[in-house]
Order: C-alpha cells, then structure tokens, then sequence
C-alpha cells in the first residue's frame, strides 16, 4: 500500500534516484545495467563485491607504490623532512663525507609549493596516494556500494592524520580495517578497528594503562614519561561515536570501567610501524561493571573483546548505526519509521551490514518523493560523480585533490573524531558555492592539470538543443527543473551577445557542461 503522506517516485525518477544513492553518480551503463537486473538483481550484485570484475581500476592503483607497503617500510621509506635529513646526515657520516649545512641543502632544492603538481616528499606522498586511491576507485571502480560504504565507514571510525604516526598508519587503517569489512558485520569491523593501531594512537589507549603500572619501573632504562596511567579517550569515543551514541545511556563510570577493560591494548612500537599488542602487565585485572554487565577478572585481552559485544549487541547501537545509514542513505533528518525498521533488522540479524542496507535501500521511505535529491553532495561524492558523468579521465593528483580540499573536504585531515557532519548545511555556505562553481568551470573547460575530459565526443552532434538534452540527460538523467534550464539558456543567451561576464571564446557546450555541474540539481544526490 502506499504511503499517502510519503508518495512514491515514478520509475524513471526511482531508477534515478537509487543509482544516485547506491553510486558516486549513474553513467549510462549503470543505467542499462539496473534496467536488465531490475533493482533487486542490481543489488545483490553490489552486495557481493568479490564477484564483480574490478581489474580496470586495480591496473591504475597498482602504478601506487605506497600502497603495498607495511606501516613500518613507509616510516622506513617516507620519513618526516627533519627526519629525513638526519637520516642522510647519518649516512653522509658512514660513508665519510662532510655533512652540508642545512642552508645548502635548501639553496639546492626550493620548496614544493603546497599543493603542486611536483612529487610529494615525505608522508604526504602518503596520504597523497590514498586519497588518489579513493578518488580511482570511486569514478571507476564497478564495485559502487562497497566503495560508498568505506567512505561513510571511514568517517564514522574517523582518524586525524595530522596526529603524530597516523600519517604513516593510514594506509593500513583503510586497506586492512575499514575495506574488509565495509559490508561485513558490524561486531567484526568494530573489533578491528579496537585493534587498529591508527585508532589505538589517534585516541591515545596505547598510553592507557592500569595505575599499577603507571609508575617507571624499577631499573628501567628511561622514564616511562609517555604513560601516565588511565586514558579514557578511547573510551568515551568507542560509546559516544562508535557506538552507542551520545543518548546510548552511558554513564561517566561506564567510560572509566571501559577505560579500565582496555589498559594493556597497546602498539608494538608504534613509531617503527609496529601493529597490535596486548601487554599484559600494563592490564587492570580487576571486576569491572560496563552497562550493568559484570566483567571478573583477571581476563586479560578478553576484557576489551567482551566490552565490544556488549557495545555491538547494544539496542542503542543497533538504532544509533541505523539512524546514520539512514541520514546518509535516505534524508538529513530520516523519518523514524525507517529508522526503527532498520535498527530491528540491525539487531535481528545481529550487525549484518548487507541485510541493513537492503533493508534500507528498498524501503518505501527511501523511494519516496521526500527523498529524492534531499541529500547535498559532499566535495569528494561531488568530484566523483562528476568524473563519472562525464566520462572524465583523471590521474586524481595534487590540482584535482585541491579543488576537494577548498570545497571544504580536505581529506584524512578531520581532526575531531566526530568525522565530517552529514547534513548539508556543513557544505552549502557562500564560500563553498563559489569553490564548487569554480570547479565546475575548470572541469568542463579542461583547466584541471591531470584531468580531461572530451565533451565533443560526448556529443557529437552540433545541433545545440541535441547537445542540451543529452547532457541533460548523462548528469541529471533528464530531469531539469524550469528554474535551472532558463538560467543556462540565459547564459547561453549572454554568451552569444558578450554580455554574460564569460569570455566568448568558452564554447557553448562547456558553458552549458558547466553550468548543469554547478545546478542545485546536481549537487544533489
């Protein structure tokens, strides 16, 4: 029966509008795809990614080198620049040559400007090829879900690179913690990033430690001056964010015995790339009470791992996970009634993300007419979905990442562990407007270095109402609203006549490739 106050969208729209949804943006394949496999046979395809050909775009991520590299190679390979130039002063000296005076060095070799095209040095050669990897990926991998979802798990289990080691830790939190299990379990994905050493340093539990063992050691080599006993960062952050969330009836005492379940989950050498330890004499082996469950001990690392099923079986979870996905998914404030269905399927099936998202992802409050475009594009899905409309080819560096980074969205570089705000008014001011015109221009005009794209084959014919329609058609699947088409035939218009404020020499077709990137229509998914 359909919902009166909830009307549902016509099929050409809701065909539209779960590509939208489920991808960084619909090119014509996706299209005919979802029209052979009908939504149901589309969906479970994305569902099991690992049956999905993916090799055109793991031939351009294999030209990254960072990317198969342990945490401890690139700290080896990629060290910080004051790192780096004791490094080769050490090896200046080993090999018997004078050292040069740090002027000389700079007088050979000028700085990069920030965010250049020159080879990044450093751990932001790093980050750089990670965020080039996410960027492929989403303009070009066939995998669209699972790609989505490392985004919104990535922000959720958000880590500042910036902090200290993460730089070099990033990599391995992104391949080996977030993708694996993107559409896996949810108690699984916690657990794995529990054990992550990117989020044991982010949030400082590396340093947590029982009282007992936050004084040195007796005949210890230095002063353990990095402890200083019981942290409850990890903690707080694990209920409030991860978790439960900020309603998820926790109390301040449920954060201390938390803090006390994870002392001893530390870092094997956290600034030579080390992974996961627990160390037990740093533990507090005494009875904890979290959420009225009793934890006796002395149980060791099992402590933290009965913690993370408590928290993963939670109904606060299950409804805070759910409202999430549905604020991603479905609208900036969801309706309840999807919220609590997607929650009693987040219980029932005890963290499934997949059946979740199915859930979700066919219900009728998603299929609505209220949903359609009501979610604003943040700068990356905006980059991406207008790689993929346009059948762009990028080599996703520097110029392209920055454009990203003054919509508003620079990427790893979130520092609080809230991640980015999921609502569109953390996108949408006067500033990022512009930033997001601006981008629009230099796509369509080609003056992005690195990334091109060729509109005269996307279309072919010369007539201008033929180009219109079918741009129209690649970007907004033909659905344009009276507003946006009489503004681009007024530029058009303007063009013609020298009066629009854009130079004449700027062809009408990117004018109008533009100009529908830089609708209200298209910034909206």
């Amino acid at each position: 029966m359909e919902d009166n106050a909830n009307p549902k969208l016509p099929l050409d729209l809701a065909e539209w509008h779960f590509l939208s949804r489920t991808t960084f943006g619909p090119r014509p394949q996706d299209v005919d795809k979802l029209k052979q496999l009908g939504v149901k046979g589309y969906l479970d395809e994305q569902l099991h990614p690992e049956k999905i050909d993916d090799s055109e775009v793991e031939q351009k991520i294999a030209a990254l080198p960072t990317l198969t590299m342990s945490a401890a190679e690139l700290m080896e390979d990629f060290p910080a620049p004051k790192q780096r130039k004791i490094q080769e002063s050490n090896q200046q000296r080993m090999e018997g040559q004078p050292a040069k005076p740090p002027d000389q060095d700079a007088m050979a070799k000028p700085a990069a400007p920030a965010m250049s095209t020159m080879e990044p040095d450093g751990p932001r050669r790093i980050l750089m090829e990670l965020g080039r990897e996410q960027l492929w990926r989403a303009a070009y991998s066939q995998r669209q879900l699972q790609e989505m979802m490392v985004q919104f798990w990535m922000n959720h289990f958000n880590i500042y690179a910036g902090k200290g080691v993460d730089k070099w830790l990033m990599t391995a939190f992104e391949h080996d913690t977030i993708r694996p299990h993107a559409l896996g379990n949810f108690s699984d994905l916690l657990a794995a990033t529990a054990e992550s050493p990117a989020m044991l340093f982010y949030l400082d539990n590396w340093l947590s430690v029982a009282p007992k063992a936050a004084a040195p050691r007796p005949n210890a080599r230095r002063p353990q001056a990095e402890r200083r006993g019981l942290n409850e960062n990890y903690a707080r952050e694990l209920m409030e964010l991860h978790t439960l969330g900020v309603d998820g009836g926790y109390t301040q005492q449920d954060v201390r015995e938390v803090a006390r379940c994870f002392t001893g989950w530390t870092i094997d050498g956290p600034r030579q790339g080390g992974g996961f330890i627990f160390r037990p004499r740093l533990h507090d082996d005494g009875e904890k009470t979290v959420l009225g469950h009793k934890i006796k001990g002395p149980g060791g690392v099992e402590d933290a791992r009965q913690v993370l099923k408590i928290l993963a079986a939670h109904p606060s979870t299950a409804h805070f996970i759910s409202l999430k996905l549905c604020r991603h998914f479905v609208a900036d404030d969801p309706p309840a009634s999807i919220v609590d269905r997607t929650a009693h399927t987040f219980a029932k099936s005890h963290g499934d993300i997949s059946a979740v998202l199915r859930e979700l992802l066919t219900s009728r409050e998603f299929n609505s007419e209220a949903a359609f475009r009501a979610k604003v594009k943040s700068p990356f899905e905006l980059v991406a979905s207008s790689l993929r409309s346009l059948s762009a080819e990028t080599n996703a560096d520097a110029p392209l990442m920055g454009h990203i980074m003054h919509m508003g969205q620079p990427l790893f570089q979130y520092q609080a562990p809230t991640g980015f705000p999921d609502r569109a008014n953390n996108w949408i001011n006067t500033g990022t407007l512009l930033a997001r015109m601006n981008f629009s221009m230099a796509l369509a005009a080609n003056r992005i270095p690195g990334t091109q794209l060729n509109l005269q084959a996307l279309t072919p014919s010369e007539d201008s109402q033929a180009v219109w329609s079918h741009l129209v058609q690649r970007t907004l699947g033909g659905n344009v609203s009276d507003q946006t088409q009489s503004a681009v035939m007024k530029s058009l218009d303007g063009l013609d006549k020298g009066g629009s404020g854009i130079p004449l020499k700027f062809p009408q077709t990117t004018l109008m490739a533009a100009l529908l990137i830089g609708s209200p229509e298209f910034q909206r998914r």
